[in-house]
């Protein structure tokens, strides 16, 4: 995780872009987010502990979706509270268990539905159907806006909500009760977001997701995620970044030729006149 965290800090991030770091079984719908001006963790559960906590340079959001153990461990979210200073939004289960540990100013309990600005961010929580307390998915209204759906089944609600996300990171199962691939779908298919990514499930899970996006979704780009490795997500990012530079050329080449082109011709042209 200590190399991770290197890595993911050391990536310049432009506008139009946010990288997305998952961050391992441990905390399968753990992910650390970066955009062009803020920093973004979400349900790290016990991946960042002991001494790779120094290794957060920069944690605007803290955000925990419900109390289960894989999303959220006391311990370990208290410093990283007190290590960077980050603002902490987490549901009512939450709540009761840092409320007086956390400074009050640095933490924010929301409810299914309420809108919160944190840190010149817009975030709305809207209900995750999973059994815990009011457990939560977020809409995260950045200068990347991205939505999280915890391990949470589909909820009709999210329809409210189309064309606000860019990326929608969304549970296709693994262990929890009422996440799957189609669950998953569904909560795209609501937002409309132009990219999505895939936690909280197996590789087949995972998979499957892949091709149901590209079968019913297919303006939605689909991204891979790999524990402790970062991905750059964005317009210009990664291979299109590549092939909008070589289409840039060749249209270069191509109108250079058809000036040559046009040249001789009127030179050809005006070549009597010269005799």
């Amino acid at each position: 995780m200590s190399d991770a965290l290197d890595a993911f800090y050391a990536i310049s991030v432009n506008p139009g872009q946010i990288v997305v770091l998952w961050l391992a079984d441990g905390a399968p719908s753990g992910v650390l987010l970066r955009t062009n001006q803020k920093a973004f963790l979400v349900d790290p559960a016990g991946t960042i502990s002991g001494s790779d906590v120094n290794k957060l340079q920069r944690l605007d959001v803290l955000l925990i979706t419900h109390e289960h153990s894989d999303h959220f461990q006391r311990s370990v979210t208290l410093a990283i509270q007190v290590k960077t200073g980050a603002v902490v939004i987490v549901n009512p289960g939450v709540f009761m268990q840092l409320s007086g540990a956390v400074p009050s100013d640095k933490l924010i309990k929301m409810r299914s539905l309420e809108t919160q600005n944190v840190e010149g961010v817009e975030i709305i929580a809207v209900a995750s159907i999973h059994p815990a307390t009011e457990p939560l998915t977020y809409l995260v209204l950045a200068d990347f806006p991205f939505f999280h759906g915890s391990d949470s089944g589909y909820n009709s609600a999210l329809t409210a909500y189309k064309s606000l996300v860019k990326l929608a990171i969304v549970p296709t199962g693994g262990a929890s009760p009422t996440a799957s691939p189609h669950e998953a779908l569904n909560m795209v298919k609501a937002l409309d977001p132009t990219d999505a990514a895939a936690v909280h499930g197996s590789v087949a899970q995972n998979n499957e997701l892949a091709s149901l996006l590209a079968q019913q979704a297919p303006n939605v780009r689909y991204h891979a995620l790999t524990a402790t490795s970062s991905v750059m997500v964005g317009e210009f990012s990664g291979m299109k970044l590549i092939a909008l530079a070589v289409t840039l050329a060749m249209s270069i080449l191509i109108l250079r030729g058809k000036r040559r082109e046009t040249s001789k011709t009127r030179e050809s042209e005006v070549a009597p006149l010269r005799t």
